[in-house]
């Protein structure tokens, strides 16, 4: 599956992400160049960034999305969608930061983004047709490590075993069409567009516990399932 959405590691992400967003290629986001870009692969440029040779600008996938300028890795912002789409939007930012392994704070501004960008985008973002959606590889069996191990491997693979033991308590048949549906009507709308999700007092608020929100159903999904 060539063009299947996986999520277990950096790269993977990069690849899947640029494959739904470049469907003729990659192009420059800054002067719309297709042909004079190439990827870069030193050590010292980041995964996943590009370089125009026509405008002499390095850009990403991320570029004009919510993920653009985070400091949050592409994977786990991909791995935080799912699970809060598998729980509905319920899952706390405390038990958030535990599966992902990141802080409580950046796990509320991971979820404060994603659910304002979902609410933002909610009447101008057409469903992902079902023939456009790519397959994903959830729980497909972690790539065997490799000697020597690459740098981050042992992280992501721990991060991948937290985030697949906490799908067996919250994923559901309509998980799969819920996160691509909500990564196609975040990836239609401008980063710059996104209201603001959250007052500096609300910031102070942390969520303590597994489930702390209204349920908020999968409406979308169970309406697609219905009419296939």
């Amino acid at each position: 599956m060539p063009y299947a959405v996986r999520l277990h590691d950096e790269r993977s992400a990069f690849l899947s992400l640029e494959a739904l967003v470049w469907r003729d290629g990659p192009v420059c986001p800054h002067c719309e160049e297709r042909s004079r870009i190439g990827r870069l692969s030193g050590l010292s440029s980041s995964i996943g960034t590009w370089k125009c040779y026509a405008c002499r600008k390095p850009f990403t996938v991320r570029h004009g999305t919510i993920f653009q300028n985070s400091h949050v890795p592409l994977h786990v912002w991909l791995q935080g969608l799912y699970l809060l789409m598998s729980s509905r939007q319920r899952l706390s930012s405390q038990k958030l930061g535990q599966i992902l392994g990141i802080s409580v704070r950046t796990a509320w501004h991971l979820k404060g983004k994603i659910t304002a960008g979902m609410a933002a985008s909610e009447e101008q973002a057409e469903p992902l047709p079902r023939e456009a959606r790519p397959p994903i590889e959830i729980r497909a069996p972690l790539p065997e490590a490799t000697s020597p191990p690459q740098p981050g491997q042992a992280v992501y693979r721990a991060r991948y075993e937290r985030f697949l033991g906490a799908l067996d308590n919250l994923a559901s048949p309509c998980s799969d069409s819920a996160f691509l549906d909500a990564l196609h009507r975040l990836l239609s709308r401008p980063s710059g567009s996104l209201p603001q999700s959250h007052s500096s007092t609300g910031e102070q608020q942390l969520q303590l516990s597994l489930f702390d929100e209204p349920e908020q159903p999968l409406e979308r999904c169970q309406q697609n399932d219905a009419r296939l």
